[in-house]
């Protein structure tokens, strides 16, 4: 990807020593250029069938599943749609791995309380995902139109999806069509624009998921 070894760190269990040969992978990258690169690398490795970064098997997918649902419900043929096209996990020789994308510090042009945020209870909605440009970083957003509320408070307008839990990146995809279940929020900027977002990975019943 050729990026600067200082736009690379650790986390999870090697970062603070308690790894073992059993432990995954969890590597950061640094910077929205830097992971965009990384992300098209990657992708196309994982296209190359000599190369030791792999998908995950449904077998592995299997296994990734019992481990997530005990906090986030979903079916496990829903999961497996889902899960088996991301980029950003699967195996490097045997061993899983996870890469979370973080922006830089002089990329966040928010500043604390300029964007107030209030809750206005739980809600589902369908809608079509307009904008997944952000959805590879962490936090994630999907930006989308044609908003339904199937269950919750008829609030509009509702324009993102967002969670800061990485197991939503690369969730779906723009232009399909999305059910998700979250909670509901009023945003307010410092400019007194106004919107509503639904937040995703608070709670077990958390989903976001393309409607077949």
């Amino acid at each position: 990807a050729n990026i600067p070894w200082d736009a690379i760190g650790i986390s999870g269990s090697l970062m603070v020593g308690l790894h073992t040969p059993n432990s995954d992978i969890d590597l950061l990258v640094y910077g929205s250029d830097n992971c965009r690169k990384v992300y098209s690398a990657i992708k196309n490795l994982l296209e190359d069938s000599s190369c030791p970064l792999k998908p995950y098997s449904l077998d592995e997918l299997r296994r990734l599943f019992d481990f997530r649902s005990k906090d986030t419900l979903m079916s496990f043929e829903d999961f497996a749609r889902v899960e088996s096209r991301k980029i950003l996990q699967g195996k490097f020789m045997q061993t899983d791995y996870y890469i979370r994308f973080v922006k830089d510090w002089n990329e966040i042009e928010e500043k604390y309380g300029d964007v107030r945020y209030k809750n206005f209870g739980y809600g589902k909605i369908e809608a079509i995902v307009k904008d997944d440009s952000e959805s590879i970083f962490t936090p994630c957003t999907y930006k989308i139109e044609n908003v339904k509320v199937l269950e919750g408070p008829k609030v509009e307008p509702i324009m993102e999806v967002a969670s800061f839990r990485g197991r939503f990146c690369e969730q779906v995809k723009k232009g399909e069509k999305i059910v998700a279940q979250g909670k509901i929020e009023q945003v307010t900027k410092k400019d007194g624009t106004m919107y509503y977002r639904l937040l995703i990975g608070n709670k077990p019943t958390d989903y976001l998921i393309p409607k077949l």
